[in-house]
């Protein structure tokens, strides 16, 4: 910029002495040389440091930005997804189920709960009872497809999502699930070893269903399988 100011001005101050007739001594030279120095070099130098300021403030900008992206994600999360197992939540599960009820597709509702879950807790302690639950949902995500919606729908339950299976499928993909649970290795504790078992109550979910019909239907099911014993999978419930 101090090059270009001293050229600009040896090019004007000369041309407008020559054509007015004026000499050119050695003062016009200095003139020409030291003035648009001065002058150039304190502006060139500010709009430098302005410069890299706008530089430094959009770097920082960015960064921020970044950093207020991944914790928008993080927020996202965590109001979706249950801290404990990683699955969805009971509110995201419940509105993956309504846009479900939406389709043409015959889907099919799962119940799934622990057995025997308060037992493992009182006497293996809270802890076995949260790896019981963790472990569950691993064998849950294990043994349902990548389509398949999966969530954590309560305390010791789990609900799951069969995009496109009858019932006569689902029947299959439920057991697939149950004997999936009972192959988890037994855990160890102090009092002994802790076995997992779940049983499964399920509901084809039609496009004009309610909701809660879906889920009332699944949860009677599911009751149905526990009195049949446990460790089983029910589709049919018999009315009071």
């Amino acid at each position: 910029m101090t090059a270009i100011a001293v050229v600009s001005t040896f090019a004007l101050s000369f041309s407008t002495r020559l054509a007015l007739g004026m000499p050119i001594d050695w003062l016009s030279w200095v003139e020409c040389t030291v003035v648009p120095i001065v002058i150039a070099m304190p502006v060139a130098s500010y709009i430098f440091r302005q410069s890299e300021m706008y530089k430094e403030a959009g770097e920082a900008l960015a960064k921020s930005h970044a950093a207020l992206k991944k914790t928008h994600e993080k927020l996202n999360y965590s109001t979706r997804h249950d801290p404990a197992t990683g699955l969805f939540n009971r509110e995201a599960f419940i509105s993956y189920l309504a846009r479900v009820r939406c389709d043409e597709d015959c889907d099919t509702l799962l119940l799934i709960d622990a057995d025997d879950f308060t037992k493992i807790n009182d006497q293996h302690g809270h802890a076995k009872g949260d790896e019981a639950l963790i472990r569950i949902a691993k064998a849950l995500m294990y043994a349902t497809r990548p389509g398949d919606v999966v969530g954590r729908t309560g305390g010791t339950e789990f609900g799951v999502i069969l995009g496109g299976v009858d019932k006569d499928g689902a029947m299959l993909r439920a057991d697939m699930i149950r004997r999936q649970v009972e192959t988890i290795p037994s855990m160890k504790s102090g009092r002994g070893s802790v076995k997992a078992t779940v049983s499964i109550g399920g509901a084809e979910i039609r496009g004009s269903a309610d909701i809660a019909d879906s889920l009332r239907q699944a949860s009677r099911c599911l009751y149905e399988a526990k009195l049949q014993g446990k460790n089983r999978v029910s589709f049919t419930y018999k009315s009071a």
